[in-house]
C-alpha cells in the first residue's frame, strides 16, 4: 500500500509538472505586443526606432530637437577642442553634429518657416536652400573632424568659426530665433 501510494504521488507530481511548465515558460517570457503596434511601452510605438536605438522604420525626426543637439555639441566642442587630451570626446562630439545634420536635413520644413512663401515654387526654394546650407554644414564638419584626427587645433578653431557663421546666415535666412 505504501508503495502504491508513493507511485501515486510521483505520478501526480509528474502530470501537474507536464501540466504547468507551459504556463511557467510562458509566464517568463515578455508579452507579444499587439499585431501592427510598436514595440514600445504600452504597445506604443518605441521612442528612438527599436531596441537597439537609433530612428528605425522612417520616423519623423524633430527638427528643433535635432538643431538643439547640434548646438549643445557645438557648444562643448569649443570648450574642448584646444585640449589634446579630449581628442575622443571632440570626435564622438562631431559625430554628434553629423548625426543631428544629417537628421534635420531629412527632417520636414517646419510651416511657420514656409508661411512667407507666396507659391510652391517659393516654398521649394526655401527648402532647397535650407537643405543645401546643410549640405554645406556637413561637409564643415566632415573637415573638422578631419583637422581633428590630425590633431590641427588651430585648423578646428577654423572650422568652427566657419561653422558659426554658417548658423547665423542660415538661421537669419529663415528668420529663426535663437
Amino acid at each position: 500500500m505504501k508503495i502504491f501510494r508513493t507511485t501515486a504521488l510521483i505520478g501526480l507530481s509528474l502530470a501537474l509538472t507536464a501540466a504547468l511548465a507551459p504556463i511557467a515558460i510562458a509566464q517568463d517570457a515578455p508579452p507579444a505586443a499587439p499585431a501592427g503596434s510598436g514595440s514600445g511601452k504600452g504597445g506604443q510605438p518605441p521612442r528612438e526606432g527599436g531596441e537597439r536605438g537609433g530612428r528605425g522604420g522612417g520616423q519623423q525626426v524633430s527638427l528643433e530637437g535635432s538643431m538643439k543637439g547640434m548646438n549643445r555639441a557645438l557648444k562643448a566642442l569649443k570648450g574642448a577642442i584646444s585640449d589634446a587630451s579630449k581628442k575622443n570626446e571632440c570626435l564622438k562630439l562631431v559625430s554628434e553634429m553629423q548625426r543631428n545634420c544629417a537628421a534635420s536635413k531629412a527632417a520636414t520644413v517646419p510651416a511657420e518657416y514656409l508661411k512667407s512663401a507666396a507659391d510652391d515654387a517659393a516654398k521649394a526654394k526655401i527648402e532647397d536652400e535650407f537643405r543645401s546650407d546643410l549640405r554645406k554644414n556637413l561637409h564643415l564638419l566632415m573637415d573638422l573632424e578631419d583637422a581633428i584626427v590630425a590633431g590641427k587645433t588651430d585648423d578646428a578653431n577654423a572650422l568652427i568659426v566657419k561653422i558659426e557663421a554658417l548658423r547665423e546666415h542660415a538661421h537669419e535666412e529663415m528668420g529663426v530665433k535663437d
